[in-house]
């Protein structure tokens, strides 16, 4: 009996967190989804543009060059480029570009601190009253940043964020993946239309310079500027008319350090806002918050529970074809896993094995949190 109701209740809990929540947002966006007010804005606001860089003597130029192209009133934008201690050629390259540019100002950490401490030397220096944080690795349209003032045309908004495309084709790490942050993008899209999205993408994130607190060095520009956003009662939009293009890792080893390092930052940075987790304060964020982060997060100790409880039941002779669908999904996830490491295509492998490759990843991240261990980097 005991085995029977912990097989049921992590089943349903696993069942919403993947399916059950996405479908109730999607009804809910049907009915409820909050109008944006977007107009062009004249005059156009000055905007300063904050790259945080550690070594990036091979991205930085492209970059510049990037943000130079972008349409938009030129004498309103300024660029920092702050670099993290780097030991390689890309202080002297941003110093040789600033020479040719006077927008262009290159600011130096006296000690490394991470991206997060090096956005809070940007913010210290910036003129723009609204912040576009990018990455030095990202690539953008030239309309991107046209587009994306508009929304702050609606007093509501506070900080928006773009559609994050990797662009990696064949390789069978990137394409597992590339699922997975496809799902992730339609839920942030929906939470956005129902005015309860917290999270952002740290590729892309532009703000209003009013909003803004400095992020603790240990979490990340991608959870906790949006939870301040939220905190001060301002919206997180999520443009999909915006589309960014990054790389991802394209190995199983760097995919897994990266989803680590997410889970740990991200978790220790969500508890760290516990307002943003009152209940009766912010009751809708508070449910998106629990359901699309924290339970996500706890999903590999769900399906070690639903295993565990599930294989001790089938010997009993109960349950056994809902163990054989198990065994079979992490069979496949081993095949999938084999193939990669081989540089094989892995098929319809690779679903089964990305989904296990992220949970391994939230995994280990929580045993870091559960340790106290702190991340800072990029």
């Amino acid at each position: 009996m005991l085995y029977r109701f912990i097989i049921i209740a992590a089943s349903l809990v696993l069942l919403y967190i993947w399916i059950g929540y996405p479908i109730v947002l999607l009804f809910l966006s049907k009915f409820f989804s909050r109008r944006i007010n977007r107009r062009v804005l004249d005059p156009s606001p000055r905007v300063s543009i904050i790259i945080a860089v550690r070594n990036e003597e091979k991205n930085v130029a492209a970059k510049l060059a990037n943000c130079a192209s972008l349409d938009y009133t030129q004498d309103r934008l300024e660029f920092l480029i702050v670099s993290d201690n780097s030991t390689d050629q890309t202080e002297e390259i941003v110093r040789n570009l600033a020479s040719l540019d006077p927008r262009i100002r290159l600011l130096s950490a006296s000690e490394r601190q991470g991206k997060s401490g090096a956005q809070n030397l940007a913010v210290q220096n910036a003129t723009g009253e609204i912040l576009f944080f990018t990455d030095a690795n990202t690539r953008t349209n030239p309309d991107v940043l046209k587009i994306l003032i508009e929304n702050f045309a609606d007093p509501s908004v506070g900080l928006v964020t773009a559609d994050v495309y990797f662009g990696q084709p064949g390789n069978p790490v990137a394409s597992g993946q590339g699922l997975y942050w496809r799902f992730e993008l339609f839920l942030r899209k929906l939470e956005s239309e129902l005015s309860i999205l917290a999270t952002g993408s740290g590729q892309l994130l532009i703000m209003r310079r009013a909003l803004y607190k400095p992020i603790p060095v240990m979490y990340g520009d991608d959870c906790i500027l949006p939870l301040d956003v939220r905190l001060q009662g301002y919206r997180v939009l999520q443009d999909a008319r915006v589309i960014v293009f990054d790389s991802m890792p394209n190995s199983i080893t760097g995919e897994l350090r990266a989803r680590v390092r997410m889970t740990a930052r991200n978790w220790t940075g969500t508890l760290s806002r516990p307002a943003i987790l009152n209940p009766l304060r912010f009751p809708v964020t508070f449910w998106g918050l629990i359901s699309h982060k924290l339970l996500r997060w706890l999903t590999p100790f769900f399906l070690a529970v639903l295993l565990t409880a599930n294989a001790l039941s089938a010997l009993q002779g109960k349950w056994t074809a809902l163990f054989i669908l198990q065994a079979s999904f992490y069979v496949a996830a081993f095949i999938g896993w084999v193939r990669v490491r081989k540089g094989a295509p892995a098929w319809l492998f690779s679903y089964p094995f990305a989904f296990c490759l992220a949970n391994v990843g939230f995994f280990l991240g929580m045993v870091k949190v559960l340790r106290r261990q702190r991340i800072i980097a990029y």
